[in-house]
């Protein structure tokens, strides 16, 4: 190896492989300071009815529980420091007393109350077996479950506004509720 006069050995070195270990060195020094933290732009969490988009909710919503202390049924909470919904029970009657409460614009009146969860009808339900119980298809308020001649329940979507009621209405528990995820 040949010195030159700087110290350095003289090696074949491509520009890209020097700038590669120059910048290299500068990201480790550097390091994850340089990311700013941003919050996550969805969760898999059910939100309060007029919650605004999800990424702009993430932004907005302060965790601070003023939404949870409004709301007359209590069923929000505070989960992973943001608003969070949980129909176990109690339905969302869709108040707006959480929007009202909420000061930080994460929940808008201009927004329509959808939460999101969607029933999943189990197999084993009654009313699937004959036509004796229709406790979901007469508690849903929007009249979104309905049964087809050959006692399958569906669940019309457009209607569907995620309240809860016929997981509440039905006593054998043979509905549970799916979050599907927000579009942005």
């Amino acid at each position: 190896m040949n010195n030159s006069p700087g110290g350095m050995s003289n090696r074949n070195v491509s520009r890209r492989g020097l700038f590669r270990g120059l910048l290299a060195s500068g990201k480790q020094a550097i390091g994850p300071a340089a990311a700013p933290a941003t919050p996550p732009l969805q969760r898999p969490l059910p939100r309060p009815p007029q919650a605004v988009a999800e990424p702009q909710f993430m932004l907005l919503c302060s965790g601070c529980g003023k939404c949870t202390e409004a709301c007359p049924v209590g069923i929000l909470r505070i989960e992973q420091d943001k608003v969070a919904l949980s129909i176990e029970h109690a339905e969302c009657d869709f108040c707006g007393a959480c929007t009202r409460a909420c000061e930080s614009g994460a929940l808008d009146l201009c927004v329509s109350s959808d939460t999101g969860l969607r029933p999943i009808i189990l197999p084993q339900c009654l009313g699937r077996l004959d036509d004796l119980c229709r406790m979901c298809e007469i508690g849903c308020p929007r009249t979104a479950i309905f049964f087809n001649q050959q006692n399958q329940p569906t669940v019309d979507p457009q209607k569907c506004d995620g309240c809860g009621k016929c997981k509440l209405v039905c006593y054998h528990g043979d509905i549970s509720l799916s979050f599907k995820p927000y579009d942005s």
